[in-house]
């Protein structure tokens, strides 16, 4: 990677000096160079600079003004600032325009070359890591319609965990979802049957077909085709201050569109199904179950039908539904955080079933099941996965919602199972710890005189370095240093109290090889040195 440098001097032999350095030994170039500012600035464009060397005082404009008009053009460049006057308003200046060095003349050739070798590796690896960016953001760009598709998904499907993972999702996406309407559409043969067809290749270029029309008609649109339902399902998009009713009217044509194509073109037929125009985009699986419903009410009006669910004339209660982004999350929640904040999420999602006691006993018995089946599924540390356990709990717990009235009763008795639950979840968890820290105080005791370490441990024993420090504090109330300088010093003292041995083997025999450490550590522990604590015993 070739870099480009720039040299500005008002005295020609400085000038040739710094031009004659061996700048290709650094992979450089002097691409330009000028005897004042104002020279500078007419060759900066061509010179495209990596590195400047700039006089500060030089006739017409100076080496501070020069730099920080190369700034505004190059923002990246490196400059690096030569003069004679060893000035603190130089300095200030020059840091408040990014210049990277301020060096003094005459320059040292060591200094010099130094600094052109520290500062053009940090300029290349600049360079890689902004080339890296660069990649990625390509890759970003040209993976833009997947990662649309995929987020189209996930919201159709409710598999969004939260409204602020939503609203990140739709920022990086280059997406503001103000207004729409989610429409389903399924395929029929001529027959008026279901087209079996499951080509991806020719899915794909459906959607791109169905797509290009709702371009047409101005709608932005997000696609996702289900291969379990074989249908095409789009979150059409609009303009916040549209007129409800003229973006349905828009998403009409655009599908009676669809359906003259396809018919014409590929002799097939298309029945769409459409939801309510909404503003919400976290209530998009609402939606999408409203223009599913509507789609599949199509089969039983012939073929080329468009049905909009306020057409159904059914009941407009709201449908409560806990989303499986909602699921996730309050399971990692009940069995990784807190039972608190899963109560707190509990009668947050609860709070929106109102009246809808009958919708909430199917949601809470689904969240049960899936509560119990979760440290089974999720690799959730518990002693449930070693173990079979009574599966009446959860037959008790679905029986106990059924027999609810309302959606507190319901959040009352799912409070109590997953009390329950948790409790089995956890039940031996301080019979199994203790019992791991009798194993690590026993090697310990075992293994005292060797060079013992937390990373020895954690290999031996399968636990994290801090895990471990926080059982030893629990059980023992010591550290793991504390715990193993005093097994240490119990062999110590029956080994002072034998006199079999000098100090210096003592201390090896129990672990430390540094004599002066032992010393120190000895006077630190009993006040005195180990010569006066055998007059002691």
């Amino acid at each position: 990677m070739e870099l480009r440098v720039m040299i500005l001097d008002d005295e020609y032999i400085i000038l040739d000096g710094l031009c004659s350095f061996p700048w290709e030994e650094y992979g450089c170039r002097v691409t330009a160079m000028a005897k004042n500012g104002l020279e500078g600035v007419d060759k900066l464009k061509e010179a495209a600079p990596d590195l400047i060397l700039s006089d500060v005082k030089m006739p017409g404009m100076d080496g501070l003004e020069f730099s920080a008009k190369a700034r505004e053009m190059f923002p990246d460049v490196t400059i690096v600032i030569l003069t004679g006057y060893d000035s603190f308003a130089y300095a200030k200046q020059a840091i408040s325009i990014g210049v990277e060095e301020y060096l003094l003349k005459p320059i040292d050739y060591d200094v010099l070359k130094e600094t052109v070798g520290r500062l053009t590796g940090a300029i290349r690896e600049k360079k890689r890591s902004q080339e890296h960016v660069r990649d990625l953001q390509k890759y970003f760009n040209s993976s833009l319609p997947q990662l649309r598709a995929k987020f189209a998904a996930n919201l159709l499907y409710g598999r969004i965990q939260g409204k602020s993972e939503m609203k990140a999702q739709e920022d990086s996406l280059h997406l503001q979802i103000e207004k729409y309407i989610v429409c389903v559409g399924r395929k029929l043969s001529e027959q008026g049957r279901m087209d079996e067809c499951d080509k991806w290749i020719e899915e794909f270029a459906y959607v791109n077909i169905f797509e290009e029309i709702f371009h047409d008609y101005g709608i932005q649109v997000l696609s996702d085709y289900n291969t379990a339902t074989m249908e095409y399902n789009f979150i059409l998009l609009f303009q916040k201050e549209e007129e409800d009713t003229v973006c349905m009217a828009r998403a009409l044509e655009a599908c009676g569109k669809i359906q003259d194509e396809v018919e014409r073109y590929l002799n097939v037929y298309m029945n769409f199904g459409l939801g309510e125009v909404a503003q919400d985009g976290y209530e998009a699986s609402g939606e999408y179950r409203k223009a599913q419903k509507a789609c599949r009410q199509c089969i039983y009006l012939g073929t080329n039908v468009i049905l909009k669910y306020e057409d159904l004339h059914l009941d407009k209660q709201k449908e409560f539904v806990i989303t499986t982004g909602e699921k996730s999350h309050f399971m990692m929640t009940l069995f990784q955080g807190s039972f608190v904040s899963a109560r707190e999420e509990l009668y947050q999602m609860f709070g929106r079933a109102e009246e809808d006691s009958s919708g909430a006993k199917f949601a809470a018995m689904d969240l049960l099941i899936s509560c119990m089946k979760f440290p089974y599924t999720c690799a959730v540390e518990s002693d449930i996965q070693n173990r079979s356990w009574n599966v009446s709990v959860l037959q008790e717990g679905v029986k106990k919602i059924a027999e609810c009235e309302t959606t507190e009763e319901v959040i009352g008795c799912l409070l109590r199972n997953f009390e329950s639950l948790i409790k089995l979840n956890t039940e031996g968890a301080d019979e199994r710890n203790l019992r791991l820290v009798r194993s690590i105080q026993d090697y310990i005791d075992r293994n005292y005189a060797g060079d013992l370490s937390m990373d020895e441990l954690t290999d031996r024993f399968h636990v994290s370095r801090t895990y471990i420090s926080r059982l030893l504090k629990k059980y023992t109330g010591q550290s793991f240093l504390e715990y193993l300088t005093d097994v240490r010093f119990k062999h110590v003292e029956q080994l002072i109290a034998s006199n079999k041995y000098k100090q210096y083997e003592i201390a090896e025999m129990v672990g430390y090889k540094d004599f002066g450490y032992y010393i120190k550590v000895f006077k630190k522990r009993y006040g005195m040195t180990p010569n006066e604590f055998r007059k002691h015993i």
